[in-house]
């Protein structure tokens, strides 16, 4: 496994906690020769844990849209920083460069981000772990939420197999490292047999 696809706030304003989850995630997977690859900015759970996979030496790339491409904006010690269009592209190029995803605290960005990988692995466009760090309990109504579409009959049940949740920066390589691929039902097929049932 090299590229990891690291989702998180670009806001500052936050409790140091999150701040050091995401700092202590980028340390491990540089010391575990994983890439980071990244949203491309230098301030929150963003300029967090590129900081700590700079601080070991890892490999960084960072993927910024035009818009956001400023001066004080984009992490400056990336090891490659692609700019992109806009933010459809950058997300398609987070997801074709990574073989796994992890999401930590954030807030509108980071969940559109979220749901687009789940999206991505349900219809089977990718095959990757997807691993929610729930750093003080920030996940806990999300998390319930989709309980909720699930007992309301909006997914099947089996679609809680397409992400983990973790603890921490620590359990969240662990579940990196250990996943090991399943076959998930088939959305189109599974579509069609509802409509011609």
């Amino acid at each position: 496994m090299s590229g990891i696809c690291v989702f998180g706030a670009s806001s500052s304003n936050i409790d140091h906690k999150y701040t050091e989850e995401a700092f202590e995630l980028g340390a491990l997977l540089a010391e575990n020769n994983m890439e980071l690859v990244f949203g491309g900015g230098a301030v929150g759970l963003m300029g967090a844990v590129a900081a700590g996979a700079t601080a070991q030496g890892g490999r960084i790339t960072g993927i910024i849209p035009k818009k956001l491409n400023q001066p004080g904006i984009p992490y400056e010690r990336c090891t490659n920083l692609i700019e992109v269009e806009d933010m459809s592209e950058r997300k398609q190029l987070m997801v074709s460069m990574s073989c796994g995803y992890v999401v930590l605290a954030g807030g509108l960005g980071t969940l559109d981000e979220l749901f687009e990988v789940l999206t991505l692995k349900q219809l089977g466009y990718i095959d990757a772990p997807i691993v929610i760090i729930n750093t003080n309990g920030f996940y806990d109504n999300l998390l319930a939420h989709i309980n909720r579409i699930i007992s309301d009959g909006f997914a099947h049940k089996r679609y809680l197999r397409l992400f983990s949740v973790a603890s921490c920066a620590q359990d969240a390589l662990k579940l990196l490292n250990n996943y090991a691929s399943e076959e998930l039902p088939d959305k189109i097929a599974e579509a069609l047999s509802e409509k011609n049932g």
